[in-house]
């Protein structure tokens, strides 16, 4: 039961390594630009716009009272997805070390795993949230896009950290305690 276990949370953590690509392909397609540069830009995306180019050419001009994300907080979605990425990459790797390879995820491991797992899936879940309120692409498809494969990675990425809470227990209950609970 525990291989098809682990089976499943690295087709899941795979999938979520995937799907980091295609967040990660939507958030570069978002363009910031300053006002005073506005002017030089109009006729490439006008030339996007001739195209008929989904998804791409959006423009965000560099003003602090508009709706949109600012630099800093797109700057920061972008780093947070990939490090996921990495993240799901070293969990589907683990966990295929751990059930075809016969190897011993450790303790230290399982925990580090658990705590940098916690912590990106909080924070794409709370970066997602802000990007679903911005919706920075002016086509609604494109928006629920993005947001979606952001919400798949999170839940995705706090799928991978119960995989490494229930390794940990089962770590310490069947090697750490049972040589104490002779009878």
């Amino acid at each position: 039961m525990w291989k098809s276990l682990g089976l499943g949370c690295g087709l899941l953590s795979l999938g979520a390594f995937i799907s980091c690509f295609v967040a990660l392909h939507m958030l570069n397609q978002i363009i910031h630009i300053e006002l005073d540069a506005s002017v030089d830009v109009t006729m490439q995306l006008e030339a996007d716009k001739d195209l008929d180019v989904r998804c791409h050419g959006t423009l965000i001009v560099g003003n602090p009272d508009a709706a949109h994300l600012s630099r800093q907080e797109l700057s920061y979605l972008r780093w947070t997805v990939a490090f996921t990425l990495l993240y799901s990459f070293a969990t589907t790797l683990l966990i295929r070390a751990k059930y075809l390879g016969n190897f011993e995820i450790s303790l230290a491991t399982s925990n580090a795993m658990m705590l940098m797992g916690s912590l990106l899936s909080v924070l794409l879940v709370m970066v997602t949230v802000a990007l679903h309120q911005h919706e920075p692409f002016p086509d609604l498809r494109c928006n629920q896009l993005v947001v979606y494969h952001l919400y798949y990675i999170a839940l995705n990425t706090a799928i991978s950290v119960v995989f490494f809470l229930v390794h940990s227990i089962q770590e310490l209950l069947l090697h750490r305690l049972q040589p104490t609970l002779k009878y």
